[in-house]
């Protein structure tokens, strides 16, 4: 009807992105199946390093006290336990270094997928990447808090690096690091296609920091909570209290310990003593920054902090593992924080600053809109558009493209501003509309959904419409193509 059901290599790239970060494979490539490798493993190798350490001491005691006749027996004895010992030393560094790699270039992707050479170039980049992954939930069916959960931390880290331009240009910025890397030198990349240098310092940590921000629970100790002894829980269950705060303690500790003995530092590859030195002290400042964001993320007070938990919270709604969320309840995700900002858990400073940057309606989030005749008189139906830009002037007033006209599903969809008198979201905007006839938005309805099933369990005038089916086919999947 709609031509091919497939992914736009746009979009294809985004669910890479997000398969790197959270996946379960036979591979386990993933930055979450790495880790849960490490926590698995870790007494083992940290046994297996003192065993062989212990060797290797007491080759070297045998030989210190043996006589001539079999020092030549011993020496080789001593040469194979140092050689084991080695070869399981760089072993465990190279997993290490392997996982820092893979970290790395996924959070490199990530800011290079979301930023660009300026400011407004990044906010269309970043609402992209935002919509496209509220658009691949079909926010309905048995496997959607698994699929919520994989599409999380990507969204979180966007969404705290939109934070940090928003403080920035609103002067909230008092950390010392991140305005010491601001005045080195310019913020974006000068083609979108490298890394700038602050972007390397400030913004790869940031990323750093909320895609490992829940790591921690891939612990066994933590997995054992979440899916108890058998595993056979549900680990999106309400846990009891003392359940969730033994939970929040082992993702906490596990999180830094993978930080710094999963992760660790970035390796140096060249010759130069000095290009070294700069290097370490460049990577050991970098992950001093991560920790502070991870420490101050629990019961933020500082404006680190708050770059993570302003987006854990608003993500935790928009991509819900609770059974049964509601479409309905997404533009709901800034009361939420705004209650947060009200009881002092989060700044109402910051808050103010987040919810301006994202308005009331997220990204990718379906709109129900009356349109207006040239004579800017309302219309006796309503069409459908789907929110895709960053920073409305207002708040309630989402930045849409329209994605029917006259009823009809289309690719080539306009700009609007939807204001509240217009939104069917708002209940009294679907008052003002309740006069039309029942038989005309029986009209409406089956010009828009195709399938009398769907119609059937759908109301005769709706708040928000859901546009997953309407994006998975192919050419409706670039609504952030500028307009003509």
């Amino acid at each position: 009807m709609h031509g091919e059901i497939a992914e736009s290599s746009y979009t294809q790239e985004i669910t890479n992105l997000v398969k790197r970060i959270v996946n379960r494979s036979s591979l386990q490539t993933s930055l979450y199946e790495q880790a849960s490798h490490y926590f698995q493993h870790y007494q083992t190798n940290k046994e297996n390093l003192e065993k062989l350490s212990l060797s290797v001491q007491a080759s070297q005691t045998a030989l210190a006290q043996g006589n001539f006749t079999n020092r030549q027996k011993l020496s080789t004895e001593l040469e194979a336990a140092q050689a084991l010992l080695l070869q399981e030393q760089q072993k465990q560094k190279q997993e290490k270094q392997k996982r820092y790699d893979s970290l790395y270039h996924t959070s490199e992707s990530l800011v290079l997928l979301s930023e660009a050479s300026d400011q407004q170039e990044t906010l269309t980049n970043s609402a992209k990447l935002l919509g496209t992954l509220l658009l691949l939930s079909p926010h309905e069916g048995s496997k959607l808090a698994i699929q919520h959960q994989k599409l999380k931390p990507v969204y979180k880290a966007v969404l705290a690096l939109r934070l940090l331009d928003k403080l920035l240009v609103d002067n909230h910025i008092a950390t010392n690091y991140i305005l010491q890397k601001q005045a080195l030198g310019q913020r974006y990349s000068a083609t979108g296609l490298q890394l700038s240098q602050f972007q390397h310092d400030v913004c790869i940590p940031i990323v750093i920091a909320a895609l490992i921000q829940d790591i921690g629970l891939q612990h066994p100790q933590a997995q054992h909570i979440l899916k108890g002894e058998n595993g056979d829980l549900d680990e999106f269950r309400v846990l009891k209290n003392e359940e969730r705060l033994s939970l929040l303690k082992i993702n906490y500790q596990q999180t830094l310990d993978y930080l710094v003995h999963g992760i660790g530092l970035g390796n140096y590859n060249g010759n130069s003593k000095e290009e070294k030195s700069q290097f370490d002290t460049t990577e050991i400042h970098r992950q001093k920054f991560i920790t502070i964001l991870l420490n101050d993320s629990i019961k933020p007070k500082q404006v680190e902090g708050h770059l993570l938990k302003i987006p854990q919270i608003y993500a935790s709604v928009i991509f819900s593992t609770k059974p049964d969320p509601s479409l309905a309840n997404l533009p709901k995700a800034t009361l939420v924080l705004e209650k947060a900002a009200e009881i002092k858990s989060i700044s109402a400073q910051y808050t103010k600053s987040f919810i301006q940057m994202v308005g009331h309606f997220p990204q990718g989030f379906g709109v129900t809109y009356i349109p207006k005749d040239d004579d800017g008189h309302d219309l006796d139906r309503y069409e459908y558009a789907i929110v895709c830009a960053l920073n409305p002037k207002n708040s309630f007033a989402p930045i849409c493209r329209t994605a029917t006209r006259h009823l009809t599903f289309n690719s080539a969809g306009k700009m609007l501003v939807v204001p509240v008198s217009n939104n069917l979201y708002f209940a009294t905007t679907r008052k003002k509309f309740a006069k039309i006839s029942p038989n005309r938005l029986n009209e409406i309805l089956s010009q828009l959904c195709s399938n009398f099933e769907e119609r059937k369990n759908l109301e005769l005038i709706p708040s928000h419409w859901n546009p997953y089916t309407y994006f998975g086919y192919k050419k409706f999947q670039n609504l952030w193509k500028k307009a003509n």
